[in-house]
């Protein structure tokens, strides 16, 4: 019976020390990111720090360059831009119609000048008959003639000169207001494209992360400016994320080796190299009140075909000798 007490501990001390040896570290929950990623962050739009996502593509669908990918609760931003595009027209009508005015207004200036001078021609050809030659009524009253003339002229002059100065200043008051009224048109017109968010290159549309409640983004919740909504990547460029329990983060340092596996059906294991760690835990209230670091790892030698950005992966920290 001792025996037996024996051999059985033995066995189960060497299973032990066989299963130790063959876990070399601990296990790390991660996921595949494409470094060169377009990210999609809630924008900063007129009227509201926060906004309602509408609809979002399938988490996971292949998108091409143009194709919506998100689409925001525009709010009020319609009824604005409908309001700024009429006040724009409006702006437009007034400018026109006062420049017109001012023309006209010049334009009279111009025919009263012109009736003006003509006077002064006229004035000037009784005006120098000589006094001798006609009653001195008759001569006083020419040179009285052209005196006013000459002064119906000069006021003729500076009119003019005013007018044109008025229709200057029409012109640079109401370019200003157009320009303005076109501003803002333009500020609630692309608020409202802004709405509607499309992809900026060819990928995988993947969720984002809530920062405060580390789950899913999905559509009909409501973000604050900043928030990143989504994300979409390809296999260009990729890395791999981890969390790492706060009771880990002494084991995994940079340089550390990972084994890692996909969640990918038949996925073949690959090795990767820890490039960062962060240096502060966070909560990741969908696992447990635990603090978690994160930590980045570059691939040594590329990654299999099956494995693709936004997969969930496992690592395990390895000895540093080359995988086989």
């Amino acid at each position: 019976m001792i025996r037996l007490f024996i051999r059985v501990l033995f066995t189960g001390l060497l299973w032990l020390s066989a299963l130790t040896e063959s876990i070399a570290g601990p296990l790390l929950t991660g996921v595949v990111e494409d470094v060169r990623a377009q990210t999609i962050e809630m924008p900063s739009l007129p009227g509201a720090w926060q906004r309602r996502i509408e609809w979002m593509a399938t988490e996971g669908t292949e998108v091409g360059v143009g194709d919506l990918v998100v689409r925001l609760d525009p709010g009020d931003l319609i009824s604005r831009e409908e309001q700024s595009r009429t006040e724009l027209e409006k702006q437009r009508l007034s400018a026109t119609r006062r420049i017109n005015e001012a023309k006209l207004e010049l334009l009279d200036a111009e025919r009263e000048l012109a009736r003006s001078e003509s006077a002064v021609r006229m004035a000037r050809l009784d005006a120098v008959i000589p006094e001798s030659t006609i009653p001195r009524l008759d001569y006083e009253r020419y040179q009285l003639t052209l005196e006013t003339a000459e002064k119906t002229r000069i006021r003729a002059q500076a009119n003019l000169l005013n007018k044109q100065a008025e229709l200057t200043d029409v012109e640079k008051e109401t370019r200003l207001e157009v320009l303005k009224a076109e501003s803002d048109y333009e500020r609630v017109s692309n608020a409202l494209k802004a709405t509607e968010i499309r992809a900026e290159k060819p990928g995988f549309i993947i969720y984002g992360e809530n920062r405060f409640t580390g789950k899913k983004i999905f559509p009909g919740e409501t973000l604050y400016t900043g928030f990143e909504v989504a994300s979409i990547a390809s296999r260009e460029d990729l890395q791999l994320r981890f969390w790492v329990h706060e009771a880990d983060f002494l084991s995994v340092r940079e340089g550390e080796r990972i084994r890692i596996i996909a969640d990918a059906q038949g996925s073949k294991p690959f090795d990767a190299i820890v490039s960062w760690t962060s240096s502060q835990a966070a909560e990741k209230q969908d696992w447990s009140g635990s603090g978690y670091f994160e930590a980045y790892a570059r691939p040594v030698s590329g990654i299999p075909d099956e494995v693709m950005p936004g997969m969930s992966v496992m690592g395990e920290i390895i000895s540093e000798e080359p995988a086989p």
